[in-house]
C-alpha cells in the first residue's frame, strides 16, 4: 500500500477523499475493519479508488474529522478559528455555530474512534464551549474530556455559573447521596490551602513585601513557611488604585471589592472580583448607588 493511496468515504450521496494510510493510523474503527478483513468496501470501477460506506453521521462532523486525519493532526486554529477554509472543514454555506459543530464533531470522532482528536479536545475547553463539551463527554462516555471540563469550570466557577446553559446541566440530584454539578464544582473550588491576601499601599512597616524593588505593589500574599509577605504578580485594576473605604467580601473563593471613595473624596459604585485561580480581576455589575460604607 503506497502512502498516496486514497479511499473515498461515502456518506449518503457524497464522497470524501482521505489518505488510506492516515485513516488506518488515526481511526481505531477503520484499523480494526481492515485488520479483520471485513472491509465492506465497494469499487466505483475497475482500478478506481476504494469506497467505504458510512451511515448515521452528519456531513459537517465527518468532514471535520477527515480534514483532521488528512492533515495529520490539527492546524493552528483548526477547531476554534475560521472553519470555512477552502479545501477542508465545513463549507461556507453550511457553516454552523460552535456548539452545534462540536456536537457533530464529537459524534463522528467517537464513532470512528479517532483518539488523537478526542485527546486534542482536552486543550480546547473554553468558556464558550465547556458546558457543551461536558454534556457531550457524558453522552459519549469520554471521562478524560469530562474531567478536563470539570477542572476548567472549577477555575472559572462564577463565569460558568452565569451562563443560562448551566442550569440545564446543573439540575438537582435525582437520587439520595447524589451531588449536583454546582455543589461538586463549589467543593472542588474550596479545596486546597488557604492563602492570606492584603490590599492597599505598602510603603513600609510590617507588611512591606520581601523582596522589594521598584514601585510598591498593591496586592500581597502571605507565605506561612517564611512568615513574609510577597507581592502578587497581578496588582489592582487601574480604576481601583487610590480607592479607600471599599467594602470587601469572599464568596466561593472569589474576593469582591465594592464601592469606596477616591482620594479626591469622590464616592464610587464600581464592583470588582478577584479570582485567585487565574490571578485576574473582573469588573462585575456596579452597585445601585455610590457608597463607601463597609459591608456587614
Amino acid at each position: 500500500m503506497s502512502a498516496e493511496e486514497m479511499v473515498q468515504i461515502r456518506l449518503e450521496d457524497r464522497c470524501y477523499p482521505v489518505s488510506k494510510r492516515k485513516l488506518i493510523e488515526q481511526s481505531d474503527y477503520f484499523r480494526a475493519l481492515y485488520r479483520s478483513g471485513m472491509r465492506e468496501a465497494l469499487s466505483q470501477e475497475a482500478g478506481g479508488p476504494e469506497v467505504q460506506q458510512l451511515r448515521g453521521l452528519s456531513a459537517p462532523g465527518l468532514r471535520l474529522v477527515l480534514d483532521f486525519i488528512n492533515a495529520g493532526g490539527a492546524r493552528e486554529g483548526w477547531l476554534l478559528g475560521p472553519r470555512a477554509e477552502k479545501g477542508g472543514g465545513v463549507e461556507e454555506e453550511e457553516e454552523m455555530d460552535e456548539v452545534s459543530l462540536l456536537a457533530e464533531l464529537v459524534e463522528a470522532a467517537s464513532f470512528l474512534q479517532v483518539t488523537s482528536l478526542l485527546q486534542l479536545l482536552l486543550s480546547q475547553v473554553r468558556l464558550t464551549n465547556c458546558l457543551e463539551l461536558y454534556r457531550l463527554a457524558q453522552v459519549y462516555g469520554l471521562p478524560d474530556l469530562q474531567e478536563a471540563c470539570l477542572r476548567f469550570m472549577v477555575v472559572h466557577f462564577h463565569e460558568v455559573l452565569c451562563k443560562p446553559q448551566f442550569h440545564l446541566l446543573g439540575a438537582p440530584p435525582q437520587a439520595p447521596g447524589d451531588v449536583s454539578l454546582k455543589q461538586r464544582l463549589r467543593e472542588a473550588r474550596m479545596a486546597g490551602t488557604p492563602v492570606l491576601v492584603a490590599l492597599g499601599d505598602f510603603l513600609g512597616g510590617p507588611l512591606a513585601p520581601h523582596p522589594y524593588q521598584g514601585e510598591p505593589p498593591s496586592m500581597l500574599r502571605y507565605e506561612e513557611m517564611t512568615e513574609r509577605w510577597f507581592p502578587l504578580a497581578n496588582n489592582l485594576p487601574p480604576d481601583l488604585v487610590n480607592v479607600r473605604g471599599y467594602g470587601s467580601a469572599i464568596l466561593d473563593n472569589y474576593l469582591f471589592i465594592v464601592g469606596g471613595y477616591r482620594i479626591t473624596s469622590q464616592e464610587i459604585s464600581a464592583a470588582h472580583s478577584y479570582n485567585p485561580s487565574t490571578n485576574e480581576w473582573l469588573q462585575v455589575a456596579s452597585m445601585n448607588q455610590k457608597s463607601h460604607r463597609r459591608l456587614c
